[in-house]
């Protein structure tokens, strides 16, 4: 049986959560956690999925700041320990900036080690933007083996860089457990925003055209945003209807994330960039329909009229036309239709086995 070692940053463990218990059943994986123990809740439920799926599981602790120069020792050390396994592979779920770049490339073999690639085209807006992409070209101009989400990021890498072995897989769903009864909102649709607020995802469009909206419409409707969000004071100056608006600013807990879901009658994902979307597949995960901006990196996933709505990108006139689609759709029969569609959608295309043979059929080759 092929040996594997899976190195997933604590930020990540939503991305491996499903998939790494599924190929454990093929492999025979030790999974290091890294980062801070910081999520008791989080980890008690690993411990429970590895002794199920007999699963070395071990958490491996890096702190202080990522940009001190002991970060470099830390990380060697790290992967020090990786080799020490003796795997087959090493899977590291992290785009490599900094510290950790530099100690992977002098410690880690390249042949044997795969690289998970979130961010190939890093989006506009991001945060370190320019820093970021710099140790991305590095990354992927130094290393052999890579995995990508979408097939958008795919083509973007093999234009950058000849000779590369790439796999391309999406993300798996993300389920944050069953969702509770509605309890709000009952009487109109709720737009939710979710997931970290950065510039690039263009929260302001959706405040703009939700507030002219509702000075123009008498039809009723609420706009939830949740998520983290450092710079929120630049957003709050945006908003002239607070009535309109239910916010939860701040780090979301993963048992508060269904009910989200469960009030909410669409995802609205206004970017202008980005690399993948999580939050997404968060939606799909519960047969929530998205509206999103038409960017590329979008049109691999939605489907108008069978999953979801699209807007022009940075167009809030257009965006503010399909929330009003949205509203006169209202919570009729063509919009439980539109659940209905969205959940064969994801029957079709997220299936937990089709994704993890790609995984496996890729493992394979080496």
């Amino acid at each position: 049986m092929k040996t594997i070692t899976w190195i997933t940053p604590t930020f990540f463990i939503d991305v491996d959560y499903q998939i790494v218990p599924y190929l454990s059943q093929t492999y025979k994986i030790h999974w290091i956690i890294v980062g801070g123990y910081n999520q008791p809740s989080i980890y008690k439920q690993l411990k429970k999925v590895a002794r199920k799926y007999n699963i070395e599981l071990e958490y491996y602790t890096i702190s202080g700041k990522w940009y001190m120069p002991n970060q470099y020792f830390k990380y060697k050390k790290l992967f020090g320990y990786a080799l020490s396994l003796s795997s087959d592979l090493i899977y590291i779920d992290s785009s490599l900036t900094f510290w950790m770049y530099y100690a992977a490339l002098y410690s880690l073999p390249k042949e044997k080690t795969i690289l998970a690639t979130h961010n190939v085209k890093t989006p506009k807006g991001a945060r370190l933007e320019h820093f970021v992409r710099y140790f991305m070209k590095q990354t992927l101009k130094n290393f052999k083996n890579f995995h990508v989400f979408s097939m958008n990021q795919k083509e973007y890498l093999e234009k950058l860089v000849k000779g590369k072995n790439v796999l391309y897989a999406p993300l798996t769903l993300k389920d944050y457990g069953e969702k509770g009864n509605r309890a709000k909102y009952k009487d109109r649709i709720n737009f939710l925003s979710f997931g970290h607020i950065r510039q690039y995802k263009r929260i302001d469009l959706l405040i703009d055209a939700a507030q002219q909206l509702y000075k123009e419409t008498d039809i009723p409707f609420k706009v939830t945003i949740a998520g983290n969000c450092p710079q929120w004071g630049e957003y709050q100056s945006l908003i002239k209807y607070p009535e309109l608006f239910d916010l939860k600013i701040g780090f979301i807990k993963d048992e508060e994330v269904a009910d989200f879901f469960a009030n909410a009658d669409y995802l609205v994902l206004p970017y202008q960039d980005l690399a993948q979307s999580g939050a997404i597949t968060v939606a799909f995960n519960y047969n929530v329909p998205v509206i999103t901006s038409d960017i590329i990196q979008f049109r691999e996933f939605v489907h108008e009229g069978e999953n979801g709505f699209m807007f022009q990108s940075e167009n809030v006139n257009d965006l503010k036309r399909v929330l009003l689609n949205a509203l006169h759709l209202g919570k009729s029969t063509e919009y439980n239709s539109l659940v209905q569609s969205t959940a064969s959608f994801v029957q079709q295309n997220y299936v937990l086995s089709s994704i993890a043979n790609k995984y496996i059929k890729f493992f394979n080759q080496f």
